[in-house]
């Protein structure tokens, strides 16, 4: 049992062969993130349970050989990371978290693996997806109280459903490889962030340009982007980026003069290539905004 990751996020890794008779006090002050790692027996987890009973965030992703309904014993819960893997009997029931859960974090998404999602709905404010196979997002309309979505990999074609979700903050559409409709997202009214990462078939990113409040916008290896023509409607964006394999293909960077940072804007095919804003000074990233 031992501190790990970083400085300003340190989680507490419990492996099977961890004493838990004899535990440093610091490590049930409820300061961090527990994450399980290992196969363990049926016998650990029941004394774990009994033993960290009030903790607030649990990390069972990589936990095996015990069936994880065992996270539904923890009443204090604010925080949950947990695989839906295909081959697992174990089926996530969202009404049986407790109701103070804010955060969820979902790898190798299975829709058969998930129920009652609607139970979530006026609690959970932060949710993080892998391996997401729908087409769209219809099935998480229901969570209007969310502020945080992201996605590390996913199979959508549009956003349609996301119109439900207009408290949303922070947007993260990562890997959607098939991703090629926008029309959904100018419903997003209150988004400060949105990143749009490895979406080969976008074209057209002109729906973003009716997120008045949105001031950081990340389209990274999007090689296929058309344009940045609607960045001229966005007068809060402060921060553009353009990275990876992304080609502006029309070639005219002129309609992010206005944004103070444009990451991206170095290359010899562009009108107008602005050195001066490929700065760091100011940056704001995703947990800038909550």
């Amino acid at each position: 049992m031992y501190l790990s990751g970083f400085k300003h996020a340190p989680y507490l890794m419990i492996k099977p062969d961890s004493n838990l008779d004899s535990i440093d006090p610091d490590f049930l002050q409820n300061k961090y993130v527990v994450r399980l790692s290992g196969a363990f027996d049926e016998s650990f987890i029941q004394r774990f349970v009994q033993i960290f009973n009030h903790i607030t965030h649990l990390d069972v992703g990589h936990q095996f050989g015990v069936d994880n309904n065992f996270i539904y014993d923890f009443p204090k819960l604010e925080g949950v990371a947990v695989p839906l893997y295909r081959d697992s009997d174990f089926v996530l029931d969202c009404a049986r978290l407790p109701k103070t859960l804010r955060q969820l974090d979902l790898s190798v998404y299975t829709k058969k693996k998930i129920s009652n999602m609607e139970a979530l709905a006026t609690s959970l404010e932060q949710l993080s997806i892998s391996g997401f196979k729908e087409k769209d997002l219809s099935s998480l309309a229901s969570l209007k109280s969310l502020t945080a979505l992201s996605f590390k990999t996913a199979s959508i074609k549009s956003l349609n459903g996301i119109e439900k979700l207009i408290h949303l903050k922070r947007l993260s559409l990562g890997g959607v490889r098939s991703l090629v409709d926008l029309t959904a997202i100018g419903s997003l009214q209150k988004l400060k962030f949105l990143e749009i990462d490895i979406a080969w078939k976008l074209q057209d990113c002109s729906p973003i340009g009716q997120l008045g409040e949105l001031e950081v916008l990340q389209l990274m290896d999007c090689k296929n982007l058309a344009s940045i023509q609607f960045v001229r409607q966005m007068p809060k964006l402060r921060q553009l980026y353009t990275l990876g394999t992304t080609m502006i293909n029309d070639y005219d960077t002129t309609p992010a003069e206005h944004v103070p940072i444009f990451f991206g804007s170095l290359d010899k095919k562009y009108t107008k290539m602005y050195p001066e804003k490929e700065i760091r000074e100011g940056q704001r990233g995703w947990s800038s905004y909550h």
